[in-house]
């Protein structure tokens, strides 16, 4: 794409947050053309390939491929901001400031900071060097601990606290 009218891919499986985050684009950066519109890190890797956006917007967390897995095909070829809504391990990752992220729902302050900062990188040309980013949360989104069920509660008396297993319970009154 042209430095003059750059373009963006906008990745999501949710079809309203796309078409919301285009809209949220075009009121903060109308030069800005959002050239392809993808629903998951497969159809993003192939729709990068077709347009060769300047940027990159990702939904972490999408079926098949996810954001992170479509960041590494793209690799330093295109700006990558991530969209998601797992502030727990996106915002330390991306707050290094070489990368960016939005975090949903998008706010539209928060997303006019981040144009700006694509603004401020797109003349300095290739983007920033982030392989070594992906793969640390790429670690994380693979080591991520599957939730457990509930197996015991606490319970307090006084000073004692009692482990009491949920098989147990018949009936709880607060």
């Amino acid at each position: 794409m042209s430095l003059d009218a750059p373009g963006a891919l906008i990745a999501d499986d949710e079809p309203l947050l796309r078409q919301s985050l285009a809209r949220m684009l075009k009121d903060v950066w109308p030069e800005l053309a959002v050239v392809a519109r993808a629903r998951n890190g497969r159809e993003a890797v192939e729709l990068f390939e077709r347009h060769a956006p300047d940027i990159c917007f990702l939904d972490v967390q999408m079926p098949g491929v996810n954001g992170i897995d479509a960041a590494r095909a793209i690799g330093r070829r295109a700006h990558i901001v991530f969209v998601t809504a797992y502030t727990d391990y996106a915002v330390q990752a991306f707050d290094a400031g070489a990368l960016d992220y939005l975090v949903k729902p998008v706010e539209p302050s928060r997303l006019a900071d981040t144009v700006s900062r694509l603004k401020s990188r797109l003349p300095a040309g290739a983007p920033l060097d982030m392989l070594s980013r992906l793969e640390e949360l790429a670690a994380r989104l693979d080591n991520r601990p599957t939730a457990q069920p509930l197996r015991r509660l606490k319970a307090s008396t006084g000073q004692t606290v009692h482990l009491i297993e949920v098989d147990s319970i018949v009936f709880l009154r607060s």
